[in-house]
Protein backbone atom coordinates (compact mmCIF):
# COMPACT_ATOMS: atom_id res chain seq x y z
CA UNK A 1 0.00 0.00 0.00
CA UNK A 2 1.32 3.11 -1.26
CA UNK A 3 -1.69 5.67 -0.39
CA UNK A 4 -1.00 8.99 1.58
CA UNK A 5 -3.50 10.18 3.36
CA UNK A 6 -4.11 13.94 4.71
CA UNK A 7 -6.92 16.29 6.73
CA UNK A 8 -7.03 19.68 7.00
CA UNK A 9 -7.11 20.43 10.80
CA UNK A 10 -7.83 24.34 10.68
CA UNK A 11 -5.67 27.55 11.43
CA UNK A 12 -3.12 26.89 13.76
CA UNK A 13 -4.92 27.87 17.14
CA UNK A 14 -7.94 25.35 15.56
CA UNK A 15 -5.92 22.34 14.48
CA UNK A 16 -4.06 22.28 18.05
CA UNK A 17 -6.36 19.93 19.58
CA UNK A 18 -7.15 17.58 17.08
CA UNK A 19 -3.06 17.87 16.68
CA UNK A 20 -3.01 16.67 20.16
CA UNK A 21 -5.18 13.99 19.66
CA UNK A 22 -3.93 12.43 16.25
CA UNK A 23 -0.51 12.08 18.59
CA UNK A 24 -2.37 10.50 21.12
CA UNK A 25 -3.61 8.08 18.80
CA UNK A 26 0.05 7.30 17.30
CA UNK A 27 0.91 6.23 20.98
CA UNK A 28 -1.74 4.02 21.76
CA UNK A 29 -0.77 2.88 18.23
CA UNK A 30 3.05 2.58 19.61
CA UNK A 31 2.71 0.73 22.69
CA UNK A 32 0.03 -1.53 21.11
CA UNK A 33 2.62 -2.72 18.46
CA UNK A 34 5.15 -3.05 21.39
CA UNK A 35 7.36 0.08 21.03
CA UNK A 36 7.67 -0.23 17.23
CA UNK A 37 6.49 2.31 15.00
CA UNK A 38 5.86 -0.10 11.68
CA UNK A 39 6.30 2.66 9.75
CA UNK A 40 3.49 4.98 10.60
CA UNK A 41 4.50 9.02 11.29
CA UNK A 42 2.14 12.04 10.43
CA UNK A 43 3.90 14.95 9.08
CA UNK A 44 2.61 18.44 8.87
CA UNK A 45 2.02 21.92 6.74
CA UNK A 46 1.07 24.98 7.81
CA UNK A 47 0.22 26.83 4.88
CA UNK A 48 -0.01 30.71 5.31
CA UNK A 49 -1.79 31.71 2.26
CA UNK A 50 -4.85 29.37 3.56
CA UNK A 51 -4.05 29.80 7.10
CA UNK A 52 -4.40 26.21 7.34
CA UNK A 53 -2.75 23.05 8.38
CA UNK A 54 -2.48 19.80 6.72
CA UNK A 55 -1.98 16.62 8.08
CA UNK A 56 -0.34 13.74 5.86
CA UNK A 57 -0.33 10.35 7.09
CA UNK A 58 1.92 7.64 5.91
CA UNK A 59 0.32 5.29 3.66
CA UNK A 60 1.15 2.28 7.22
CA UNK A 61 -1.01 4.87 9.15
CA UNK A 62 -3.88 4.81 7.19
CA UNK A 63 -6.15 3.02 10.12
CA UNK A 64 -4.88 6.24 12.34
CA UNK A 65 -5.69 8.65 9.46
CA UNK A 66 -9.30 6.94 8.85
CA UNK A 67 -10.12 7.59 12.52
CA UNK A 68 -9.24 11.79 11.38
CA UNK A 69 -11.27 11.28 8.06
CA UNK A 70 -8.41 11.89 6.22
CA UNK A 71 -8.86 11.57 2.55
CA UNK A 72 -6.54 9.64 -0.22
CA UNK A 73 -3.65 12.10 -1.00
CA UNK A 74 -0.27 12.02 -3.27
CA UNK A 75 2.93 12.05 -1.30
CA UNK A 76 4.19 15.39 -0.13
CA UNK A 77 6.12 17.82 -0.89
CA UNK A 78 8.78 18.41 1.47
CA UNK A 79 8.55 22.51 1.31
CA UNK A 80 7.15 23.78 4.84
CA UNK A 81 6.59 19.74 5.93
CA UNK A 82 7.72 18.57 9.69
CA UNK A 83 7.13 15.81 11.19
CA UNK A 84 4.59 14.86 13.68
CA UNK A 85 4.77 12.21 14.79
CA UNK A 86 7.21 8.85 13.79
CA UNK A 87 10.65 7.84 14.69
CA UNK A 88 13.60 9.84 14.62
CA UNK A 89 14.15 8.13 11.02
CA UNK A 90 10.95 9.09 9.99
CA UNK A 91 12.11 11.75 7.92
CA UNK A 92 14.41 9.87 6.16
CA UNK A 93 12.83 6.84 5.45
CA UNK A 94 9.91 9.29 3.50
CA UNK A 95 12.00 11.13 1.80
CA UNK A 96 15.30 9.86 1.65
CA UNK A 97 18.36 11.97 0.21
CA UNK A 98 15.74 15.08 1.09
CA UNK A 99 16.55 17.55 3.97
CA UNK A 100 13.84 18.61 6.83
CA UNK A 101 13.61 22.55 6.03
CA UNK A 102 12.75 25.51 8.90
CA UNK A 103 9.35 25.97 9.26
CA UNK A 104 8.70 29.80 8.59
Amino acid sequence: MNTWYSVDLGDGAAAYKPTEKIQGAFTAAYVLSGGKTNGIAAFSRYDLETNIVTVYFTPAAHRIAQAFNASPCEKPTTDELGLIIGDADSWHTFFPGDTPRDRH
